[in-house]
């Protein structure tokens, strides 16, 4: 943590993620449960490289779920994959290319997707 010369905070990461709305801790939002991008209902399954050390990463975004209902869809979708992941912000993240295999996957269990990117 670093203090400017007139005393106000610069920068911290001490209190982690910040609500958009009240720019509180996710943890004392005092404006209500925080802001996640409303999905519409389309999943888009896309492969990332950027800003992961060379890593593939597959990308599920765009599902209109709650968030319990996600991350529960995220684990169904590591089993199937036989990978690791994680859900962040609404966004279903699996580690290696696995695209195809997820897009396949969420049409046979009734979602709606569709691969996007390159």
């Amino acid at each position: 943590m670093r203090k400017s010369g007139s005393g106000g905070l610069v920068y911290s990461t001490e209190s982690g993620r910040m609500c958009p709305g009240c720019r509180q801790p996710v943890a004392a939002c005092v404006c209500g449960k925080p802001q996640r991008p409303a999905g519409d209902g389309v999943g888009r399954v896309s492969r990332e490289k950027a800003g992961r050390g060379g890593k593939t990463v597959t990308v599920l975004r765009g599902l209109a779920l709650e968030d319990a209902e996600l991350v529960a869809l995220g684990q169904k979708l590591r089993a199937a994959c036989g990978t690791g992941g994680t859900v962040k912000e609404g966004v279903v993240e699996l580690q290696g290319d696995h695209a195809e295999k997820v897009v396949a996957w969420l049409l046979a269990q009734g979602h709606r997707a569709k691969r996007s990117g390159g």
